[in-house]
């Protein structure tokens, strides 16, 4: 059962962290913070690596339920993936590039296994959605599927990088946009090349 009074704490975190800055969500700022109920931050808090940990639980608890089996139960390949990128980019301003940035210097360790629990999630996905794309023909049969799930993480990765793409300087649905598309392209047929352009001029 969800903890709804630590989410809440951890959602106030993140707000101070996407307003004021990263370097406010230190233990001893957050004390100070008017934002935050101290009583209510020291139950649960008692130094900075303990916040660090539910913020990486937090994301990988919002990014789980991006790809959950509702998002997938849409039979075609396709569309599951286009379900999947609509709401990564919803969810975006929540899956915080900064703080990804700040707590891979900070705290390494932690997050790599917050890294790579993330990656396994999605690769795991990714994987059983190419396979399905191929059986139903709209994905090419010659496909390494490792490679392209690979290569899929990847990009998903670049999308957290503020030195290649500076948040003030694109914009993240037209650049996830262009990147899913591109990523589509490579990989289908052109029975799924005729239903992409199709689904495309609806949406």
């Amino acid at each position: 059962m969800e903890n709804r009074e630590l989410f809440n704490l951890v959602k106030t975190i993140r707000d101070v962290a996407k307003q004021d800055g990263v370097d406010k969500i230190a233990i001893d700022k957050l004390e100070s913070n008017p934002k935050v109920e101290n009583n209510t931050l020291k139950k649960y808090f008692s130094d900075d690596k303990q916040v660090a940990r539910e913020i990486f639980k937090n994301e990988q608890q919002v990014f789980e339920k991006i790809f959950d089996e509702e998002n997938f139960e849409n039979d075609n390949a396709i569309d599951k993936l286009l379900i999947v990128s609509k709401l990564i980019a919803k969810n975006f301003s929540y899956l915080t590039p900064a703080l990804y940035h700040h707590y891979q210097q900070k705290y390494p360790v932690i997050f790599q296994q917050y890294f790579d629990q993330r990656a396994d999630s999605v690769f795991k996905k990714i994987k059983d959605n190419l396979v399905n794309g191929m059986q139903q023909g709209y994905y090419r049969n010659d496909l390494s599927i490792e490679l392209v799930a690979r290569g899929y993480i990847s990009r998903l990765i670049d999308l957290y990088n503020p030195t290649n793409f500076p948040a003030e300087d694109f914009s993240f649905d037209a650049f996830f946009n262009q990147m899913f598309e591109t990523f589509v392209l490579s990989i289908v047929t052109e029975k799924g090349k005729n239903y992409w352009e199709e689904k495309r001029k609806l949406n």
